[in-house]
């Protein structure tokens, strides 16, 4: 029998809602229905089936971290990426997927010491009509050329500094999490076949994240981890070095809430190691927005 060789690998190309997600690194679609229908077994050794709700869904990863707020606030259109073909030559070696009205509901941003940042996407298709299905929601072409390149802005690889409020400094820092996620509302109903009503809610948002240190300074007899549960509510301030040399960025979490805080100790371990948790606190005097003059999540140039 003649070898068949259909696979592909790579990719590539990120580009969702007019977002350049340049840095990709992997991508997930899953596809099916949302609604599975079984009779009761009424003297049948099986049931029967009915499918209802297609749904196209998936999550992106991508090393173009400072892109994280710009994905919840693009303007919804399509979600491009590329995948290279194996065993052809590179000037039709190219899949393209599209994927329709993807609407993005939650984002997190991931650093650690000695590697860049990732940020996570998750997102929800929302079927152009009553008729469209999975294959209208995420399209293929075959045999495309090499997709432009699209770059990122890497960086996140090493803590400079982390400030919680005025002057409580958290040295040695490891990791650093955070998250936005929003509520997902969907509906697939009379001619439907698909969910074409996907909308993801600004109100009530959830902010959350977490730091990790070796900090074990003790000032007027509290661990730094303890400060930190009992100062004030206050910004989060973090600096971290670029990739290429670039001018390092300042993240500053408004009013970031801390929650809870401690740390584990193991002679086989290394050095002492603390996580702190928090979640934005909201003003009702001057709310915090995911875009406007009082953010969130800001990123900035050092000066």
């Amino acid at each position: 029998m003649a070898t068949v060789n259909k696979r592909v690998y790579s990719p590539q190309a990120f580009v969702i809602n007019g977002i350049d997600a340049g840095g990709a690194m992997s991508v997930n679609i899953q596809e099916g229905y949302e609604n599975v229908i079984r009779s009761s077994p009424d003297g049948l050794q099986v049931s029967i089936l009915d499918k209802e709700c297609q749904y196209v869904r998936g999550t992106l990863v991508s090393q173009d971290w400072i892109h994280i707020i710009e994905l919840l606030t693009g303007t919804l259109g399509t979600y491009v990426f590329y995948e290279r073909k194996s065993g052809v030559a590179e000037a039709t070696g190219y899949i393209k997927h599209t994927l329709t009205n993807p609407i993005i509901h939650r984002v997190s941003l991931s650093m650690n010491q000695g590697g860049y940042a990732t940020i996570t996407a998750d997102f929800e298709c929302r079927a152009g009509s009553e008729t469209a299905t999975i294959a209208d929601m995420h399209a293929m072409t075959d045999s495309q050329a090499a997709p432009t390149y699209v770059s990122a802005v890497r960086g996140g690889w090493r803590f400079v500094s982390a400030v919680y409020g005025a002057s409580l400094n958290i040295h040695h820092v490891t990791g650093f999490n955070f998250s936005i996620a929003m509520r997902l509302f969907k509906a697939c109903n009379d001619a439907d076949i698909a969910y074409t009503a996907v909308d993801a809610c600004l109100d009530g948002m959830q902010a959350t994240g977490s730091i990790n240190f070796q900090d074990s300074a003790i000032a007027t007899a509290q661990l730094t981890s303890q400060s930190l549960l009992l100062a004030a509510l206050a910004n989060l301030v973090l600096t971290v070095r670029q990739a290429e040399g670039a001018a390092n960025k300042i993240i500053t979490i408004a009013r970031a809430s801390i929650l809870t805080a401690g740390g584990s100790s193991d002679s086989s371990s290394g050095y002492t190691g603390f996580n702190a948790s928090f979640e934005v606190a909201n003003n009702t005097s001057v709310p915090l927005t995911l875009a406007g003059a009082n953010k969130i999540l800001t990123i900035a140039d050092a000066a």
